[in-house]
């Protein structure tokens, strides 16, 4: 009897731990990161309506109802306005592969739903979990701006945004940090893995001014992040107008030029000035990943003498386009003044002058919105103010530019065959024929 009863609790001790075991499988999840993560903004500046562009990698996927990526916004950003048709939502296992999902108001059986609490924004998997699922290591593409944009913080500096997946339990299955630079526009920089972006230094006002010279200082870097990232360069910038940053300011380069790569020099000393002249600075810090971020901009006026230069050269023009773009390379022109060169983001190639009062160049166009910053720089150095254009570029096909190619694109289409209607003519030679019929039956009921 004995014998039996101790058997007996043998095997109840194994069924226990066998259910300890099995519980344990089905409930404790433990997070996964997120990786290849980036967020490439259009606007950094303060208080700047920004439109996003989130890209991740999901080692867990999503697939059941009630699941759903939570995207939280540092302190400071504005997302009040921000909508459901503001969102797009894609993934795939690589780019050009993806699949584009429908977003609305409130999950649905086939669509995924957005709600909008504070600074967090969820996207939530459709009710019948048979649709809508993102599958283990897909690369996920989260758009934000389309009327409605994300408006920036007031202050400079890196800010965070957080990613994560939960399930239907709230429970954490993915999880990662993107930093954000808030400062002056600078075209090209997107968001990087958090811990990456340098922390801005403060530039502190110029002193020992005279007619042609001023000294400056800064506080010295300060590595957060041992041993990686690491400092790597100092590079200050001066303009004559307010907003200077590294695309169109002149770029100041110490002497010796090995300061600039010692953290310890922030004293830097200018002369060459003009007299009387107010003179704009701004110094950036790099990190070894090739990482920047911009302190506050500073201005002193230099003392009057008896030199007197001319003022600022007034702004270039851009030539708008009623039409829209729909190839990927357009040519963008415009008017300047006499004796300037013209920048366009920061760069003077390729830009050809065929008087002294215009200027053209070949641009490289992405679907939708392309930012340009524009402006010219005489004989002495001085820049106009800047002239901010953007250049739109449609999908083949979508003569209405609202994102969808539909039968309302076919009606405008035939409405106006063999004639010079420029939103169906998609190759752009003066005519709307069946080149421009095939472009649109190849792009047929086409999201992007």
């Amino acid at each position: 009897m004995n014998r039996c009863l101790k058997k007996n609790k043998f095997f109840l001790n194994i069924l226990i731990l066998m259910v300890l075991f099995l519980l344990g499988n089905c409930y404790i999840v433990r997070a996964a990161s997120l990786f290849s993560l980036s967020d490439r903004v259009t606007r950094h500046a303060p208080l700047t309506p920004s439109d996003h562009a989130i890209t991740f990698t999901t080692p867990s996927g999503l697939g059941e109802a009630g699941d759903y990526i939570r995207i939280s916004f540092d302190g400071g950003f504005d997302l009040s306005s921000i909508i459901f048709s503001d969102i797009s939502l894609s993934h795939g296992p690589i780019s050009g592969l993806e699949i584009t999902e429908t977003v609305s108001a409130a999950p649905l059986a086939t669509n995924w739903g957005l709600t909008i609490s504070g600074n967090h924004l969820d996207l939530i998997h459709p009710t019948n979990s048979a649709n809508g699922d993102i599958a283990p290591n897909d690369i996920i593409y989260i758009k934000v701006g389309g009327t409605h944009k994300i408006i920036n913080p007031a202050t400079i500096g890196s800010k965070v945004i957080s990613l994560v997946i939960y399930n239907s339990s709230n429970i954490i299955i993915d999880s990662g940090r993107l930093a954000i630079p808030v400062t002056q526009d600078q075209v090209g920089v997107g968001g990087a893995p958090f811990g990456t972006l340098p922390i801005p230094v403060t530039l502190n006002f110029p002193y020992s001014v005279t007619t042609n010279s001023l000294d400056l200082d800064w506080t010295e870097y300060v590595e957060l992040l041992i041993p990686n990232p690491q400092f790597d360069r100092y590079e200050l910038y001066m303009g004559t107008s307010p907003g200077v940053t590294n695309l169109n300011g002149i770029l100041l380069p110490p002497d010796p030029p090995s300061d600039a790569y010692d953290i310890t020099k922030t004293i830097f000393s200018i002369d060459g000035l003009a007299p009387n002249r107010t003179y704009y600075f701004v110094v950036y810090v790099y990190n070894d990943l090739g990482y920047y971020a911009a302190s506050n901009e500073v201005y002193a006026t230099t003392q009057s003498g008896g030199i007197i230069w001319p003022s600022l050269p007034a702004a270039p023009t851009i030539n708008s386009r009623i039409c829209p773009i729909f190839l990927p390379n357009t040519a963008i022109d415009g008017t300047k003044p006499a004796g300037t060169a013209i920048y366009v983001n920061g760069s003077t190639q390729n830009i050809n002058y065929p008087t002294d009062l215009l200027w053209n160049k070949l641009v490289n166009l992405g679907l939708g919105t392309n930012l340009f910053l524009i402006y010219a720089q005489d004989n002495y150095g001085q820049n106009s103010s800047m002239l901010t254009a953007t250049v739109n570029r449609c999908e083949v096909g979508d003569t209405n530019c609202n994102l969808l190619v539909d039968d309302f694109d076919l009606a405008g289409l035939a409405g106006h065959w063999e004639t010079n209607w420029c939103y169906a003519d998609f190759n752009e030679d003066g005519i709307v024929d069946d080149f421009d019929l095939s472009g649109l039956a190849a792009h047929w009921d086409s999201v992007y």
